[in-house]
């Protein structure tokens, strides 16, 4: 494989997607995430599979960097009793139910 040429390729096609980022929505994002701080409401991310690992990560980025109120599903018992009471499809909102 030829690294370099990987690397260059990967480097352009990173360079190009941010080119293409809405700035819009991460300023909505910005504050939305502010306004909740504020109003101290609680954020719930939700990650499948793998991702759910990434959503635990950024639940703790929030709280101890951002200081909001945040949360993540990713207790395996809270997972399959929820996905087993109220179907697989449903779990997610029932947890958040459960929990607000």
């Amino acid at each position: 494989m030829d690294y370099k040429k990987y690397f260059f390729h990967y480097s352009d096609s990173i360079s190009e997607l941010l080119k293409n980022v809405d700035t819009n929505l991460i300023n909505d994002s910005v504050n939305l995430i502010a306004n909740t701080k504020k109003n101290k409401n609680k954020i719930y991310i939700v990650g499948n599979g793998g991702s759910s690992s990434i959503a635990s990560h950024v639940s703790v980025d929030f709280a101890k960097v951002a200081k909001v109120n945040c949360s993540t599903f990713n207790n395996a018992n809270l997972i399959t009793c929820f996905a087993n009471d109220y179907k697989y499809e449903n779990w997610v909102v029932e947890a958040i139910k459960a929990y607000s």
